[in-house]
């Protein structure tokens, strides 16, 4: 169980190095820090998207919107597969393999 809610907890914000700490070695640990670390990765590029965009009237709301949304459900998506124990990978982006 300890397991679990550390790789949860590594899907906040930067903690996407928790597992890597506190569980070395770990194979389910290092999935969840880099699915962690990619979803850190597109949540920065998704704020500059959204920070760049954003100034034009009804499609920098609607980006911001639909960015956001898609930004909130794979955090939710990597904390509700880490809780249940399971190494799904996101959708189109999950293959990509950070840490090693």
């Amino acid at each position: 169980m300890k397991e679990k809610i550390i790789c949860a907890l590594s899907y906040l914000w930067i903690l996407f190095f928790l597992p890597l700490v506190l569980l070395p070695g770990d194979k389910f640990g290092k999935f969840h820090a880099n699915q962690a670390l990619l979803n850190l990765i597109v949540g920065v590029v998704t704020a500059l998207i959204i920070k760049l965009l954003g100034w034009i009237p009804v499609i920098g709301w609607l980006l911001s919107l639909v960015f956001g949304l898609i930004t909130f459900a794979m955090l939710l998506w990597g904390i509700i597969f880490a809780l249940l124990g399971e190494k799904k990978p996101y959708p189109i982006i999950g293959g990509i393999e950070i840490i090693k």
